[in-house]
């Protein structure tokens, strides 16, 4: 299992490696693309079967990639590339982001291989921001998501499930996986914040 590099982003490949994604040797046969979206039909053509994260310039495009079929899609930065990229290389059922590991079948999490102790809506807090993982979720998103709210109630709910949520992903470790966007909301990141 290994990608294949096939567009032309200087620093993605030491991002992808980062992220414990292989790359594809010159005599490997590769089981993910990465390539800008407008190439997608000859892709399919020169690699059948082979599955295509496409890297998209606006909304239009990443539609018409979906629609296409492609396994998925990006337009942001190369930490989020190699998120997605991580993730399509997972086996069935399972979500890697960084040291975290989602299991979504069997609706357990670890980190770094030490089992989370999560209540239900702090895993289906995990698994959102997971799903998004390197951009902020708003508080308004993340309230739908976890507990259907489409109301702000004036409490602290969210508050509380996302401090239990770090205690159990972060305490122990030396950085923290889930940041705070103060008056914006959520983030969960797979590297640690460059300092300085």
């Amino acid at each position: 299992m290994a990608v294949l590099l096939l567009i032309d982003r200087p620093g993605l490949e030491d991002v992808l490696r980062l992220h414990g994604v292989p790359i594809a040797g010159a005599e490997e046969a590769p089981t993910l693309l990465i390539a800008p979206a407008a190439h997608r039909a000859s892709l399919s053509v020169r690699f059948p079967g082979v599955k295509l994260l496409a890297v998209t310039h606006d909304a239009a495009e990443e539609r018409a990639a979906l629609n296409a079929g492609v396994a998925d899609v990006a337009a942001a930065d190369d930490d989020v590339i190699a998120v997605r990229a991580a993730r399509l290389l997972a086996p069935d059922g399972w979500w890697h982001v960084g040291e975290l590991a989602i299991d979504r079948v069997a609706r357990r999490a670890t980190r770094a291989g030490r089992p989370l102790a999560l209540l239900p809506r702090e895993y289906a807090m995990l698994v959102h921001l997971a799903r998004h993982a390197g951009r902020t979720v708003a508080h308004a998103e993340l309230r739908r998501a976890v507990f259907g709210l489409a109301f702000d109630p004036g409490t602290n709910l969210l508050a509380v499930h996302a401090s239990r949520l770090r205690a159990a992903l972060d305490r122990g470790f030396g950085w923290s996986m889930l940041q705070t966007d103060r008056g914006r909301g959520y983030r969960l990141v797979a590297t640690p914040p460059v300092s300085g």
